[in-house]
């Protein structure tokens, strides 16, 4: 469905519970500068000077940090997407 260009990645948000898996209630506040979304397209990483790609660190179902701020929205369809260059995420999140 997408095919980004250069050190893209499309993300779509993640449900948020406000709660981890122990069962403790997080609050607003602790994640106000950020959000948590799941990459659903990576593309082939930017250009370096020698004309060579870098290999992406992120990859297709990894859950990513990013800021609120500072992508693009993408509706299709009725679900929102978000365009962000790889080097704005700010984390992977391990996977459990």
């Amino acid at each position: 469905m997408f095919n980004p260009i250069d050190q893209g990645v499309i993300l779509k948000q993640v449900e948020q519970t406000g709660q981890t898996a122990g069962g403790v209630i997080i609050p607003d506040t602790t994640n106000e500068g950020t959000e948590i979304a799941e990459v659903v397209a990576v593309g082939p990483g930017r250009q370096l000077e020698n004309g060579e790609r870098a290999t992406p660190q992120v990859s297709v179902g990894d859950k990513v940090v990013i800021p609120k701020s500072g992508f693009h929205r993408l509706d299709i369809e009725g679900e929102e997407y978000y365009i962000i260059r790889e080097i704005d995420i700010l984390t992977i999140m391990e996977k459990q």
